[in-house]
């Protein structure tokens, strides 16, 4: 079931936000398109999604992401809107009809009927600098997708958290697709804002010229916010992203674990699993097996999730943020390894201690190397990492103070950024179940006074927790054969443990602080509330008639609507921009109109 406008409770939402997010949902409101380029880690996701939804509320929506956001996109729409259909588009899924379609910019070619046929009410383009050459196919696709979509209502948003500005040319297809003026004419762009010049070869395009006047001009259509103007966010954020993996990665592992666990419940009796207890260790012989089988287990999912950590990788290399890369095992490090050691350092139990402070060492003071790939026990105690904004688990150890130690390369004393931790968790595996447990015990962690863990819990392995759970669960387990369970029944039981355990949890996390009603909250989010009420208002549109300078007597119009400015001039009509656009902005933005530009009353 669709949720409805009366369903859709904005200020319920808007609690939940930072101010920048609502000062950001303000800017999405007051305009059909835009481009939302906060810093990575800052929330693009929520507001896009809440942005959409509010003007639209039986809408229907497309989003076009990296094949390894599609899953996060999925999670994310549907703690907003838990009842809300989503489809997610792949090489062997036939679309349906669905308020939310999910796909990535690889496959496009393959849905591209589908989804030029259907009207759309809201489209996304996520991690848009994807889009960066506009020459390209992907980028030719989404502005047939999006002209073909056209309509009076539909709304367009373009994400990114790469600064743009740095290289203006990347810049370009974006204005295409929001349909700013300054998207017209690529060469009157490139002449302007990217010193281009021709040589025997033609057009070079590669760099930059007026960049203060392009920013100013941005203004009515692009909203940024980096992490160090954004104060009322915590130091270090967590994000648990699930990733899609090969289909049956693991299966036969985790249900011959689960087998072998039960046998040993079966054998032990109930009475090990009274409501709280820890199971107890099975013979030493079991727990060998049980232990190897654990071990290939996750070492099959940390190779399975290689892929999406290359992307999530590249995506922080294309926004310039340092990235720490972290894994339990040999495989995926050295495969990340391989593929940026051109800009990456590598570091595991096998690497000398002079190698060792070497590889630190540059990772902190060469701007060149921008990774540092590690394997978790070895790079994650005794080193500062401070460098870093990114901190990325490829797959999960079953041991919590394990991650809490390897966050903590990056948060510590010296840290001035905000660190984002990323843990990818495969969907639809026993990762879900580590990803619940770990969830459970961050919490604690950051409950417990001064931020010291208890010792004895952190260290335990997740393994005693899965014992634990499958104790709590049906006893008809016990007697249950997996050698024939399909895919689908091996989900429902692993969805069905991380449930359970994330029940057991519910009563031993401490309370969530109450939200604060919007009258007690802080001065950036009071103001935030106040951009919000005026977006929610509707736009308001200024006019003004300017005499041309080169043919006396004639005016021209221009337009000021949600911080873009239009004129009626030949120049503008053609190339997006002209002086006297440039110059109206300009007084915009300065709050002193200049006195030729003479005000018109609207009808």
């Amino acid at each position: 079931m669709t949720q409805t406008a009366e369903k859709f409770d904005l200020e319920a939402q808007v609690k939940l936000l930072f101010p920048h997010q609502v000062d950001g949902l303000a800017f999405l409101l007051a305009r059909k398109k835009a481009i939302l380029a906060d810093d990575m880690g800052l929330g693009k996701t929520r507001q896009a999604i809440l942005a959409l939804a509010h003007e639209n509320p039986e809408g229907k929506f497309l989003v076009i992401c990296p094949a390894s956001l599609k899953m996060n996109w999925d999670r994310e729409i549907h703690i907003v809107f838990p009842e809300d259909k989503t489809q997610i588009l792949a090489a062997k899924v036939e679309p349906a009809d669905s308020r939310w379609t999910i796909i990535n910019y690889d496959i496009l070619g393959k849905f591209f009927p589908f989804l030029k046929e259907t009207t759309w009410d809201g489209i996304i383009f996520d991690e848009a600098h994807y889009l960066k050459n506009h020459t390209s196919k992907r980028s030719k696709e989404c502005r047939a997708i999006l002209g073909q979509a056209e309509k009076e209502n539909l709304r367009a948003y373009c994400l990114t958290g790469t600064p743009l500005t740095n290289r203006p040319r990347d810049l370009f297809p974006l204005l295409q697709l929001v349909g700013h003026s300054m998207g017209k004419s690529f060469i009157s762009f490139a002449k302007r804002y990217c010193a281009a010049f021709e040589n025997q070869y033609g057009w070079v395009t590669d760099g930059s010229s007026n960049l203060e006047e392009l920013a100013q001009q941005l203004q009515g259509c692009m909203i940024r916010r980096t992490k160090e103007e954004v104060l009322d966010l915590p130091p270090k954020i967590r994000t648990w992203q699930p990733v899609t993996v090969k289909k049956g990665t693991g299966q036969r592992e985790t249900r011959r674990l689960i087998e072998q666990l039960l046998a040993n419940r079966k054998q032990e009796g109930n009475r090990r699993y009274a409501a709280g207890a820890v199971y107890d260790s099975p013979e030493k012989a079991d727990r060998i097996n049980i232990l190897g089988l654990l071990t290939k287990l996750r070492n099959q999912l940390a190779i399975a999730k290689v892929e999406s950590s290359i992307e999530f990788i590249e995506n922080c290399l294309d926004q310039g943020q340092k990235t720490i890369v972290f894994s339990c095992f040999d495989a995926p490090v050295q495969e990340l390894f391989e593929k940026f050691k051109e800009e990456a350092v590598l570091l595991t139990g096998s690497t000398p201690m002079e190698k060792r402070q070497e590889a630190v060492d540059r990772f902190q003071n060469e701007p060149g190397v921008k990774v540092f790939i590690a394997n978790l026990v070895a790079g994650g105690v005794g080193i500062n990492l401070t460098a870093a904004a990114q901190v990325l688990f490829n797959d999960l150890d079953w041991v919590p103070a394990n991650h809490w130690q390897a966050e903590d390369r990056a948060y510590r004393i010296g840290q001035k950024q905000l660190v984002n931790v990323n843990y990818l968790v495969a969907d639809g595996t026993i990762d879900e179940f580590v990803q619940v447990v770990l969830e459970a015990k961050s919490n604690l962690v950051q409950a417990v006074v001064g931020g010291k863990a208890l010792e004895a819990d952190f260290q335990r392995n997740i393994l005693d927790d899965l014992e634990a759970t499958l104790g709590q669960m049906s006893l008809g387990l016990a007697d249950k054969s997996f050698a024939d369970t399909s895919s689908e029944e091996m989900d429902t039981l692993l969805h069905g443990l991380a449930e359970q355990r994330r029940q057991e949890s519910a009563g031993k996390e401490k309370p969530a602080a109450e939200k604060k009603e919007l009258k007690d909250l802080t001065a950036a989010m009071k103001k935030a509330l106040e951009n919000l009420a005026k977006a929610l208002a509707g736009p308001k549109a200024n006019k003004y008639k300017v005499e041309s300078s080169s043919d006396k007597g004639k005016f021209y119009t221009l337009e000021e609507d949600a911080g873009d400015v239009y004129c009626t001039c030949p120049g503008f009509e053609y190339r997006g921009m002209c002086s006297h656009s440039r110059k109206l902005k300009d007084g915009i933005n300065k709050g002193k109109i200049p006195k030729e530009y003479v005000p018109v009353e609207l009808p």
